[in-house]
C-alpha cells in the first residue's frame, strides 16, 4: 500500500471512527425524531411546573404579608385609645387604612395565585396523563439502543485500533501533515479528483472538495502514488479512475 492509500483510508478510518463516537455520545439517528417530540413533550411539562411552583412561591410570599399586615393592624388598634390628640388620631386612622389596603391586595394576590397553582397542576397531571404512551415508546427505544450500544463500541475499538496501525505505515513527517489539515478542515483532509464531462473533446477533472480544476499531470503523479495538494483547499489529493479509462 503507497503512502498515499494509507492517508487515504486513514483519513476514511477517523471519519467512521468520530461518527462512532459522536453516536455512542448521542443518539442514534432513527431515535432523533422520537428523541425530539420526547424532549420538547418534557419541556413543556417541565415549564407548566415552573410556572406552578411560581404561583405557589407568590401564594406563600402574599400570604406571609398578609400575616404581618393583620399583626401591624392589630397594633395600630390596641393604639387608638392611647392617642391624645386629634392629630395623632388621624394620622393613626390612615395609617390603619393603608394596612386594610395591603390587607386586601395581598389576599386578592393570595386568591389569585391559589387558582393559577390549581390550574397548573391540573394543566400537568392530564400533560404527565398524555405524556405516558410517548415516554413507553421511548424508553422501548432507549433499551434497544442500550442493546446496541456494545457493537458501536466493538466497532469504534476496532477503528481506533486500525487508526493506530495505519497511523504507523505513514511517514512522521507526512503524518504530522495530515494531522493539521485533518484538524484544519474539521476531519476531511483529503479530496477525491473527478472527472466532469468532455470539453472539446477534452477531458476535465476537480477536486470535490472546493471544485478546482486539477492539472492532468497532477493525475498521473497520483496515478503513482506520489502526494499533492489541491492549489486551492490544500487538501491532500487521490484519484480512482473508472473502468477501462486510461
Amino acid at each position: 500500500m503507497s503512502d498515499l492509500d494509507s492517508i487515504v483510508e486513514l483519513n476514511k478510518t477517523l471519519q467512521e471512527l468520530a461518527a462512532a463516537r459522536q453516536r455512542l455520545d448521542g443518539i442514534p439517528d432513527w431515535m432523533e425524531e422520537l428523541h425530539e417530540e420526547h424532549s420538547g413533550r418534557l419541556a413543556e411539562i417541565e415549564g407548566e411546573e415552573a410556572r406552578r411552583a411560581e404561583a405557589e412561591k407568590v401564594r406563600r410570599e402574599a400570604e406571609a404579608a398578609v400575616s404581618d399586615a393583620q399583626e401591624k393592624l392589630q397594633r395600630y388598634q390596641l393604639q387608638i385609645s392611647q392617642v391624645t390628640t386629634q392629630r395623632e388620631y388621624g394620622a393613626l386612622l390612615k395609617e390603619i387604612d393603608g394596612v386594610k389596603t395591603e390587607i386586601k391586595e395581598n389576599e386578592e394576590a393570595a386568591v389569585a395565585a391559589m387558582e393559577a397553582s390549581e390550574e397548573a397542576e391540573q394543566q400537568v397531571e392530564t400533560m404527565r396523563s398524555d405524556f405516558q404512551e410517548l415516554d413507553q415508546r421511548y424508553q422501548d427505544e432507549l433499551a434497544k439502543w442500550e442493546e446496541e450500544k456494545p457493537g458501536v463500541e466493538e466497532t469504534a475499538a476496532h477503528l481506533k485500533q486500525r487508526a493506530e496501525e495505519l497511523k504507523k505505515e505513514v511517514p512522521r513527517g507526512l503524518l504530522s501533515l495530515f494531522q493539521r489539515l485533518y484538524e484544519r478542515t474539521n476531519g476531511n483532509a483529503v479530496a477525491e479528483v473527478v472527472r466532469l464531462p468532455m470539453v472539446k473533446g477534452n477531458p476535465m477533472y476537480h477536486c470535490t472538495a472546493c471544485n478546482y480544476n486539477v492539472r492532468p499531470q497532477t493525475l498521473v503523479e497520483l496515478s503513482r502514488g506520489q502526494i499533492h495538494h489541491c492549489d486551492s483547499c490544500k487538501r491532500i489529493l487521490y484519484y480512482k479512475p473508472d473502468a477501462g479509462e486510461a
